[in-house]
């Protein structure tokens, strides 16, 4: 029990803060929010894993047994990083929310249920370091998750935004825009990079505040970009949640204990 929830906690963390830290940057790149603005828009996802962490605990205290709510969360999180991975720059923003709300849920199912697990597999001396050990491989997992995510997010941001401006540079509505003076300033730029989106894709990754002032019409082709990539990072992190729901298949059913572990200790 302890080895299997340790490896699930593992790649739980790796999924987790994936996802968190990807969702955030979605909010205020692609959609234009502020910084407190796409905190607030998180709610939902915060709200789902407080529904699951309430409910499981609910059901788990009244039937005693917890094996099926992280096989069912496992599942949750990989449907809901799978459907994450279609959201496009122009998705509207509650249908996104309410992935968010399933993302949570498969947390909430997971994150006490585990802990439970290994602290009712283990001797009442050793619940101390069980509870450390989840917590440790969750935390680990989170460490993995985001220097590797956001790895692959801001590698292949630069060729996204370039792909993206070749195939909507040459349309008449980008052309109009580039030749409306109000645009005067970026068409310069953009003339200035021979006309490629190379060079834009990368003076975006160091500053992408200017694309909430910018053209709607010369905008699209940088939220396109951002967009497509984090899809990639999320169907990345929807196949490593598959391999985290085969490993929760595995958890077996510890029978709970009937007594605290302090009345187990003095025993």
């Amino acid at each position: 029990t302890v080895g299997v929830s340790s490896i699930a906690s593992l790649i739980i963390g790796i999924a987790m803060f994936g996802g968190l830290a990807s969702l955030p940057l979605y909010l205020q790149i692609v959609k234009g929010s502020t910084p407190t603005q796409a905190g607030l828009q998180l709610l939902p996802l915060t709200l789902g894993i407080m529904a699951g962490s309430i409910f499981s605990g609910q059901v788990i205290s009244r039937t005693g047994r917890y094996r099926i709510f992280p096989v069912i969360g496992a599942a949750l999180l990989t449907a809901s990083l799978f459907v994450f991975h279609w959201i496009a720059y122009d998705t509207p923003l509650w249908q996104t929310m309410l992935v968010m709300v399933v993302f949570g849920l498969g947390l909430g199912f997971n994150f006490q249920p585990l802990t439970l697990a290994v602290q009712n597999a283990v001797p009442p001396q050793q619940i101390g370091v069980a509870t450390s050990t989840a917590t440790f491989t969750r935390q680990m997992g989170g460490t993995i998750g985001t220097a590797v995510f956001l790895t692959i997010l801001f590698s292949t941001v630069p060729d996204k935004i370039t792909a993206a401006f070749g195939r909507y540079a040459p349309t008449p509505e980008f052309q109009a825009a580039l030749k409306d003076p109000a645009n005067a300033a970026f068409a310069e730029q953009l003339q200035a990079a021979q006309g490629s989106g190379s060079a834009a894709a990368s003076g975006v990754l160091s500053d992408s505040s200017f694309l909430t002032t910018l053209d709607e019409r010369l905008a699209k082709p940088f939220l396109v970009g951002f967009s497509e990539s984090m899809d990639l990072v999320f169907l990345v992190g929807a196949g490593v949640m598959v391999f985290g729901f085969l490993v929760m298949l595995l958890l077996p059913e510890v029978e709970l204990r009937s007594g605290s572990g302090y009345d187990e200790r003095a025993q």
